[in-house]
């Protein structure tokens, strides 16, 4: 059966930290590919700093363009919103039953996992791949320990890059070549995007 991971997230803006994440989950967990899941809108998170969906799209396909088994899924655009992973899950099971999904996360996602939409139903469909915080051991909360064989830890040393940080870099007018791609920095340059 094949493997994929599912890495959701706003990627407003996708930087070297959500790729070097995409890589160690797809080298450490031998999933034959990474799919970013790009979400117009998540339901934990205000919308007024969003750049436009369609932006955000394009700038994940360009920062994986020249990765290995690693793309980009625009599957949440057609769904309803706001994008609940259980019915992303549910929509991906359906169309390509012959693939078994691991959601990759942060620790930070982990901890309040038992707060989303059916976390039972999603854990029933698929694995947890998280990623720790940084300087500290990995821990499944209380609610989810019954679930232990089915959440996974990466291990090495993380990127300590925000996407928050970046984009205030760009409002002052900072270089972020060392943070994103060198396309992803064109991009927003010529889009005028989180000016």
């Amino acid at each position: 059966m094949k493997s994929v991971g599912l890495y959701f997230g706003s990627f407003n803006p996708v930087h070297f930290g959500h790729l070097q994440i995409a890589r160690l989950a797809k080298d450490q967990m031998m999933l034959d590919e990474v799919w970013l899941v790009v979400s117009p809108q998540n339901p934990f998170k205000e919308n007024t700093s969003l750049a436009p969906e369609e932006h955000r799209l394009q700038i994940a396909r360009l920062a994986c363009a020249q990765l290995d088994k690693v793309s980009v899924s625009d599957l949440e655009f057609h769904l309803a919103k706001p994008s609940y992973t259980i019915h992303t899950l549910r929509e991906l099971t359906a169309l390509h039953p012959e693939i078994a999904y691991h959601i990759i996360m942060g620790e930070d996602n982990l901890e309040v996992f038992h707060k989303w939409k059916e976390p039972e139903a999603i854990l029933d469909l698929c694995e947890l791949i998280v990623y720790p915080r940084l300087h500290s051991a990995p821990v499944i909360p209380r609610e989810l320990e019954k679930y232990t064989g089915r959440i996974h830890f990466l291990s090495g040393e993380l990127l300590a890059i925000s996407a928050t940080a970046i984009r205030e870099k760009i409002k002052r007018g900072e270089n972020i070549d060392k943070l994103v791609p060198t396309p992803v920095v064109d991009y927003i340059k010529a889009h005028n995007l989180y000016a």
